[in-house]
């Protein structure tokens, strides 16, 4: 007899996240390349968490800054940023939480 998928709570998505952000900011610290930063493994394994993941990401945006543009573009596919707007990190960041805000996703 088969084992029923066990789904993950978001408890567990929260718990997950939480490692895989602390491990991908503590391994990728010292990298100044937004591509290897990107690339890591524990960043593309949030990324694998798909829509579950943009109010963790968003939080995290807001409470600690970094670089989540790439995993919430990946995810959302979409850009709110305008092109204007390129390396102005704290205004990215704005335009992406006001786009949470939009979506529903934070408060």
């Amino acid at each position: 007899m088969q084992q029923p998928i066990k789904t993950a709570t978001p408890t567990d998505l929260a718990i997950r996240f939480r490692a895989l952000a602390d491990q991908w900011r503590r391994e990728t610290g010292p990298l100044s390349s937004s591509s290897k930063i990107a690339a890591h493994p524990a960043y593309q394994e949030i990324i694998g968490m798909g829509p579950a993941a943009l109010p963790l990401i968003l939080r995290e945006l807001r409470e600690h800054g970094d670089h989540w543009f790439a995993a919430l573009r990946a995810i959302s596919g979409e850009n709110p940023v305008p092109k204007e707007y390129a390396g102005r990190i704290p205004k990215i960041a704005e335009l992406w939480l006001e786009w949470g805000r939009e979506k529903g996703y934070i408060d």
